[in-house]
C-alpha cells in the first residue's frame, strides 16, 4: 500500500491579554506532535507581554511567521503561523472591512513531500455576523484566486451567533469543527452575547482528507486547541 503524506495541524487562540505561558504552549504543540499551527491573539514586544512571543513559543522546534494586526501597548498584536519547516512566500493582508480593531489574514506555502500546501490563518471580527460575512468574502476571493490547489485555513472566526454562519464559506470546503465528528465548543469562557462556542476551525479544500479531529483537555487560554490530521 502506498503511504500518503500526512500533517498534524492545529488552530489555537492563545489570549495574549491573559499573559499566556509560551513554554507551556510549545510543550502542548510538541505533545500533540504538530507540524503546522495557526495561532491568534499573539503579542510581540508589548508592555503587557514585553518579549517576542512568537519566538518564545517557537523555541527550537518550530519556525514562526508573525502578522501584526494593530499596535498595542508599545508593540504589536496579531496572528502567527508556526511550522516544523519554514513557510515560503509569507504575506500579510488587512481586511478592507473591520470593526473596533483592524483584522488580518496571513498566507504562506508549506512543502509536504514535494507538494505545495497553501496555508491561511486569520482572526475575524467579533462584532456582527454581517461584518464577518464581508471578511469571509474577501478571504474566499483570495483562496479562489490562489493557483495552489491544496489549501488549509486556520482561524478564530468568532462565529458565535449560530452554526449557520459557517455557510458563508464555500460549501466544498471541509471543516474540522462541525464536520463528521460534530461540533466542538472551543471557547471555554462564558459570554452572555454568544449563542455558539464552536468558533475556532480548520478548513481544507476537498482534495485533502481530514481525520483524527480532537480538542485536548489542557487549558492554557480561554480557547481550546483544535487539532486534526491532514492526508494528501
Amino acid at each position: 500500500m502506498i503511504s500518503m503524506p500526512t500533517l498534524r495541524v492545529a488552530t489555537y487562540n492563545i489570549a495574549a491579554g491573559q499573559n499566556p505561558d509560551p513554554q507551556a504552549i510549545n510543550r502542548l504543540f510538541t505533545e500533540e506532535n504538530l507540524d503546522l499551527i495557526g495561532v491568534q491573539e499573539v503579542d510581540r514586544h508589548t508592555r503587557r507581554n514585553p518579549y517576542d512571543m512568537p519566538a518564545a513559543i517557537a523555541g527550537t522546534r518550530y519556525h514562526a511567521a508573525f502578522a501584526p494586526a494593530i499596535p498595542v501597548m508599545g508593540g504589536d498584536y496579531g496572528i502567527a503561523l508556526f511550522s516544523r519547516e519554514p513557510l515560503l512566500n509569507v504575506t500579510n493582508h488587512h481586511y478592507a472591512h473591520f470593526g473596533e480593531e483592524k483584522r488580518v489574514y496571513q498566507h504562506g506555502v508549506y512543502e509536504v513531500a514535494g507538494t505545495p500546501l497553501s496555508v491561511y490563518n486569520t482572526h475575524l471580527s467579533f462584532e456582527t455576523p454581517a461584518l464577518r460575512q464581508l471578511q469571509v468574502a474577501e478571504l474566499t476571493a483570495a483562496m479562489h484566486a490562489d493557483p495552489i490547489p491544496r489549501q488549509v485555513l486556520f482561524g478564530d472566526f468568532n462565529m458565535d451567533q449560530s452554526h449557520q454562519e459557517w455557510d458563508y464559506f464555500d460549501p466544498a470546503l471541509r471543516r474540522a469543527n462541525g464536520g463528521a465528528g460534530g461540533w466542538f465548543d472551543t471557547f471555554n469562557g462564558r459570554d452572555a452575547g454568544m449563542q455558539s462556542f464552536a468558533i475556532d476551525n480548520i478548513l481544507v479544500t476537498p482534495n485533502i482528507q481530514l481525520s483524527q479531529v480532537r480538542v485536548p483537555s489542557r487549558i492554557l487560554s480561554d480557547h481550546q486547541l483544535l487539532a486534526a490530521t491532514l492526508t494528501f
